[in-house]
């Protein structure tokens, strides 16, 4: 089917009390693996690139936004399910306005290094443009902890950091965001810890937003409370870590179980059980499929 405006999306999940995962993608293996993990649930899905390692400088081979918007355009137009693509989290202004004229289906700026007055005024630019092509656009205040750098705890001080009721009105009404992500506890943590989200403030944003609220960082969010924040209001879902982990565990473990007198015909790009890339897309396609049962989105579709 034709892919489908984020608001439709949107509207359907706030309805039925679900939320729509954006499961982010890094090379066409991943990206079939979240399409097939979608067709195979019947799952609502978003599908698109992070704007934060797409233009990394260190990077010795470079992307062209481009090429990563037509394959996702075209993957998603294909699929059975309701597609909606993003570019996502990206500090970079030229490189966001690139992606609205580059047909995302959603974009998003944020950029914690620039005063709060520039961000907005930056947002709203970008949402004025995004708008004018019928693309949405989502705005954050404060990303969770660990964007940056690596992080194995959470300070006692990192509450300073959550949404602020106030903060975010004026935010929402000073952009025209469509969707606004939360800080609400979760943090992008290295390893395997697990934290809790602030329910009651969640309920707090909930009665006084009426755009749609997003979570980030849900790879390190106890089950339990991601179950809470959809029935409270969270509408959309971003997952990274969990997703590398799972298809680089793959990766390793079956490179690990590939004997040393290996054929590469067989071991890459065969499409068979030895071939170590079909083999992480399958793991990575199961960890979807668990996560869209989570979120509730699962035969959404």
């Amino acid at each position: 089917m034709p892919l489908v405006h984020f608001k439709e999306l949107m509207e359907d999940a706030e309805k039925r009390n679900y939320a729509v995962g954006y499961f982010e993608s890094w090379n066409l293996e991943s990206l079939m693996a979240v399409a097939d993990a979608a067709e195979a649930k019947s799952s609502p899905v978003i599908i698109g690139i992070s704007g934060i390692d797409f233009p990394n400088f260190e990077k010795e081979l470079k992307n062209i936004l481009g090429v990563y918007s037509s394959l996702l355009r075209e993957i998603g137009n294909k699929m059975a399910v309701p597609v909606c693509t993003i570019f996502n989290e990206c500090p970079y202004f030229a490189l966001v306005i690139k992606a609205i004229d580059e047909k995302f289906g959603i974009v998003m700026y944020t950029n914690e290094k620039i005063p709060i007055k520039d961000l907005i005024s930056k947002v709203k630019e970008i949402a004025r443009k995004a708008h004018k092509k019928n693309i949405s656009i989502e705005g954050e205040i404060e990303a969770p902890l660990g964007l940056e750098y690596e992080v194995t705890d959470i300070p006692e001080s990192y509450r300073l950091r959550y949404t602020h009721l106030k903060k975010a009105i004026s935010f929402i009404e000073k952009t025209g965001v469509d969707s606004l992500s939360v800080n609400i506890g979760q943090a992008h943590i290295k390893g395997d810890i697990k934290t809790h989200l602030d329910l009651t403030l969640l309920k707090k944003l909930k009665e006084n937003i009426s755009i749609p609220l997003v979570l980030h960082g849900a790879s390190s969010i106890h089950h339990e409370d991601i179950t809470e924040a959809i029935k409270i209001g969270i509408r959309k879902i971003n997952v990274g870590r969990e997703l590398k982990q799972s298809y680089f565990r793959a990766i390793r473990n079956s490179c690990i179980d590939t004997e040393s007198d290996f054929n590469p015909y067989k071991v890459i790009g065969s499409g068979t059980d030895k071939d170590i890339l079909n083999i992480s897309r399958i793991a990575l396609q199961k960890t979807v499929e668990n996560l869209m049962v989570l979120f509730g989105s699962a035969y959404k579709a």
